[in-house]
């Protein structure tokens, strides 16, 4: 693993459960399930960083969910690298994000899982609404590999419940502007639009973040991710040449 366990995964990680879903032609999309106007709506008054967090807090189920039965290096890369996406975009080589088709119940839903983070990156530097779509999917994904999901979905809540008060403005708000991104995205768009960057720890329900320092927790987290090699993040250096402000992978830069 790249970053610590959450205490909210805990439980998962040491149950070992089997697999018993079923993974055929066809049942990716019944995984992804349906949008309600309702679930539509809850999760787009996150904002648009928020809702990229969500992605990578989604995807650390999923590996929890296999860990124990498959290699999950490159699930735990490309959540590292948006954890990172949501600090900073730039961090990202979205184009480094491909991924082979892989059938079967284990290989399947993560490679699913991995190709929703690359459509929700691909989607957020335009401020789309269609990234909250897609991390509905992702949920829903969650949710459809594990046996029982009543700790999942308490978890879903909880967070979705929490977040729109720690991020602003609302994906929704976001998405209804008519953003002019032009060649290196979101180059040319106030970063205000993407919301106030949230710390790993907003997802973890038992965390008491009103006693942390947000800026020292998301500083903390950069530092870790960068120290191991991530195909889908560009390196300090790299940065550093491409007119990087300030110091990559620290926060405040």
């Amino acid at each position: 693993m790249i970053l610590d366990l959450p205490k909210h995964l805990a439980a998962l990680a040491s149950s070992h459960p089997a697999v018993a879903h079923r993974w055929k032609a066809g049942d990716d999309m019944a995984a992804l399930g349906n949008e309600t106007p309702a679930l539509l709506k809850n999760v787009g008054m996150l904002s648009l960083r928020a809702v990229l967090g969500l992605q990578a807090a989604l995807g650390e189920w999923m590996a929890e969910r296999f860990r124990h039965l498959h290699d999950m290096t490159q699930v735990d890369q490309v959540n590292a690298a948006v954890w990172a996406a949501s600090i900073d975009f730039r961090y990202l080589r979205l184009g480094a994000m491909q991924f082979a088709k892989a059938t079967g119940p284990i290989e399947g839903p993560l490679r699913e899982s991995n190709a929703g983070a690359r459509d929700i990156c691909a989607a957020y530097p335009d401020a789309e609404f269609g990234v909250v779509r897609y991390v509905v999917g992702s949920a829903n994904l969650v949710k459809y590999v594990l046996p029982d999901s009543k700790a999942f979905q308490a978890w879903f809540k909880a967070v979705v419940q929490a977040l729109p008060a720690l991020s602003a403005p609302s994906a929704r708000e976001a998405g209804a502007l008519d953003i002019d991104i032009v060649s290196q995205p979101p180059q040319g768009v106030s970063p205000a639009i993407f919301g106030t960057p949230v710390p790993r720890e907003a997802f973890d329900p038992s965390f008491d973040l009103a006693a942390a320092d947000p800026a020292a927790l998301i500083d903390a987290m950069l530092v870790r991710i960068e120290a191991v090699p991530n195909p889908y993040l560009r390196s300090a250096a790299e940065l550093a040449a491409a007119g990087f402000p300030g110091r990559p992978y620290r926060f405040p830069s």
